[in-house]
């Protein structure tokens, strides 16, 4: 059920809740949004969408359409705001050092135990410093967390060491200035590795086979390792001429619509055992 203490906004299609919780004697919040055709006695899948950085959580629910695709697709959306428009993703951004970890594992533990949510289907994506967050995320949550999309991000941690295979889907424009495609350094905000070598990395960490499958779909380069264990996916959209963005047609003509695209992906991954 929902929490009766959450300030609630319902309009005929959604119900907004806007909640708060203390992590490590911090307070956090999040504004939480259920669709009215999603049965609260019938768990739906979560999925938890991280602003990036400077950024925050009002921004990363009116420009990705997740409401709407929520409410097409039938999941709950929770729209976490980080501790000062950042969050703690590793090597990068902003001065954060606030339990983001342990932010995003109670507030799924609190919205599961609530109800009307399935604790099988938890989902976790982000932009930029959300998606960087996304993938420590799939590396530190993996027992709560079905699956992670990435938009312009990367694995900032090391090592990762999930406790299970995970799906992860990285959604990534070669010509991104900010997280370089092929890595290097990006001015005030650090070192980034290759995009590639991180997919790499989570084809290793799942035990994928070692040729991926590659298709091209207009100005998109789809790879996707399969053989991995657990059933897990790992891929990457590489959209060319693609730039730091969440990526959708209101950027640039042929750009692949992200919110789409990683619901997408969410519904093809095997659901937590």
């Amino acid at each position: 059920m929902w929490d009766p203490t959450l300030a609630a906004q319902t309009d005929s299609s959604t119900s907004h809740q806007l909640g708060y919780m203390t992590v490590g004697g911090v307070q956090r919040a999040y504004v939480i949004v259920r669709p009215a055709a999603v049965d609260p006695a019938h768990p739906a899948p979560l999925v938890v969408a991280l602003h990036g950085y400077t950024l925050n959580s009002a921004w990363m629910e009116s420009n990705t359409g997740f409401d709407q695709e929520g409410s097409r697709a039938g999941f709950v959306v929770v729209y976490p705001q980080g501790i000062k428009n950042s969050w703690n993703a590793g090597a990068c951004c902003g001065h954060n050092t606030g339990n983001d970890v342990g932010f995003i594992r109670d507030l799924i533990d609190r919205l599961v135990g609530y109800g009307g949510v399935d604790p099988r289907r938890v989902f976790v994506t982000g932009m930029s410093n959300g998606a960087a967050m996304a993938q420590r995320v799939a590396c530190e949550l993996a027992d709560r967390v079905t699956a992670v999309a990435s938009v312009s991000g990367s694995l900032l941690v090391d090592p990762c060491v999930p406790s299970r295979p995970i799906s992860v889907l990285e959604i990534h424009g070669i010509d991104d200035s900010v997280i370089p495609f092929r890595g290097g350094f990006t001015s005030g905000l650090g070192e980034f590795p290759s995009t590639m070598s991180v997919m790499e990395t989570w084809e290793r960490v799942d035990g994928c086979a070692d040729s991926p499958a590659v298709t091209r779909s207009g100005i998109t380069t789809i790879t996707t390792w399969g053989g991995c264990r657990g059933g897990a996916i790992v891929a990457l959209d590489a959209i060319t001429g693609g730039n730091h963005v969440w990526f959708g047609p209101k950027y640039a003509r042929g750009e692949p619509d992200a919110t789409q695209t990683t619901w997408d992906f969410f519904s093809r991954v095997p659901p937590l055992p």
